[in-house]
């Protein structure tokens, strides 16, 4: 038959009827799919609410007790768990909810869940303009082992936190200051590991993107802000602010589970050989490490088209989890977010890459979900070491073949009379412009 008199079908109508949403125009099939993403999603994640992790039986089931015994809201007054106020406020409304406190804390992770995945759209769409690529993100991280796993089998609250620098990096590519570090002070009220993206921000900052350095005030600003309820209720002022001191005192060891560097050193839990002077040694590394990332970059005076500033975040990020001393077995969880935005800005072997963090992951989680290593953690280390490096040479690709930025314009005469301080500009330039990657490059 030919195809100028084949009939429209009904169905073929209804999925490609335009809905007008603001400025978007989205075909029905799109709202279909995203739909039935979202209820399927949920059945997954209902499916697993019963299990309880050694994370629930072993603290959360006896801070809900705690805080039932000591007045729901009222119990706020008290240091009942090692967590930030937030969290704790979130608990006390599961407490005044319901009675199934395993439901509860879990469900909360699962609307989280949700507003990440509406995150992951908002922020692939503007980063690639296309709305099919964002809807495979949204469909991604709804599917992704690392967030099914974190929150409807481990009721943990990971998704929570990201899903405030996933916004945040929203608000940044639209170049809102002020609102990404809005987002992220609140993310950091929940979180302390939400400050793994600050040197990304720095980074940016450096090379001339639209940050404004005294919106960062609002990091501190937001998290006493949000202490105040707890405050107000009788718990020590104090105490509230320095939460994080205490947490940084609790685990000693070099890692605590996550496959990094720490992990050939031995220094793990159980062990610890020289774990005071690890530790110490380590931050200072991952100090070196960033400031060498960040003069590197700088050094190089080219455009950062969007696509290298995620691939910058990823590595980044990633190479801060790898270095830092005491990071959980939950720690790389943002690593996974990042991923997904990382694979989608040029689909292809990048998924690949994706799908490598996720295995890592996986990994990593399964010895205290279920008591097995699948593999050792020194081989899980060395895999997430291979993707790290297979993302810095990507950057490093990208860096060397991107257009150089415009020569700044001094505001005043910085040189000698009768030196223009240009010798060997046009070369530095030259080498900016220059694909290729040499040892001399690399180093």
């Amino acid at each position: 038959m030919d195809e100028k008199t084949v009939k429209e079908r009904a169905i073929d109508r209804f999925l490609n009827y335009e809905i007008k949403a603001g400025s978007m125009s989205i075909p029905a099939i799109d709202l279909v799919y995203v739909m039935c993403l979202w209820v399927l999603g949920f059945l997954i994640r209902k499916a697993l609410f019963p299990i309880e992790s050694a994370d629930y039986y072993g603290f959360l089931a006896e801070w809900m007790d705690k805080i039932r015994e000591n007045g729901n809201f009222r119990s706020l007054k008290m240091q009942i768990s090692n967590y930030t106020s937030p969290y704790m406020y979130l608990m006390c409304l599961v407490a005044v909810i319901t009675e199934n406190s395993l439901y509860g804390l879990k469900m909360i992770s699962v609307v989280f869940d949700y507003a990440a995945s509406v995150a992951i759209f908002l922020l692939v769409r503007e980063l690639t303009g296309s709305r099919k690529r964002a809807i495979l993100g949204m469909s991604i991280l709804l599917l992704s082992p690392t967030v099914i796993l974190d929150s409807a089998y481990w009721c943990q609250c990971d998704i929570i936190y990201t899903t405030f620098i996933l916004f945040a990096l929203y608000a940044f590519f639209r170049n809102n200051s002020r609102a990404c570090f809005i987002l992220l002070g609140i993310g950091f009220s929940f979180k302390l590991q939400t400050l793994f993206i600050l040197p990304f921000l720095v980074i940016m900052y450096l090379c001339r993107k639209k940050i404004d350095p005294k919106h960062i005030l609002y990091l501190p600003v937001i998290y006493v802000v949000m202490q105040f309820p707890a405050w107000m209720f009788g718990r020590d002022f104090k105490e509230l602010m320095t939460i994080y001191l205490d947490q940084s005192g609790y685990y000693p060891w070099g890692t605590l589970e996550y496959p990094n560097f720490y992990a050939f050193l031995d220094e793990v839990i159980p062990n610890g050989h020289h774990m005071d002077e690890v530790g110490k040694a380590g931050v200072f590394l991952t100090l070196m490490f960033l400031g060498f990332l960040a003069y590197y970059i700088y050094t190089k005076k080219v455009e950062l088209d969007e696509d290298l500033c995620v691939t910058i975040a990823l590595f980044s990020v990633a190479m801060i989890v790898y270095s830092l001393p005491h990071m959980h077995d939950r720690y790389g969880f943002l690593i996974d977010l990042l991923a997904i935005v990382y694979a989608l800005m040029r689909p292809g072997k990048r998924l690949i890459i994706m799908c490598g963090f996720f295995l890592t992951s996986i990994f990593t989680f399964m010895p205290y979900l279920i008591a097995v290593h699948i593999f050792s953690l020194q081989t899980v280390a060395l895999m997430q070491l291979l993707l790290i490096t297979c993302v810095g040479t990507g950057m490093l690709i990208r860096l060397n073949q991107a257009p150089a930025v415009k020569p700044f314009e001094p505001a005043a005469p910085v040189v000698g009379e009768g030196d223009t301080g240009n010798d060997g500009e046009e070369q530095e330039e030259e080498e900016n412009n220059n694909p290729e990657i040499n040892a001399d490059e690399l180093l």
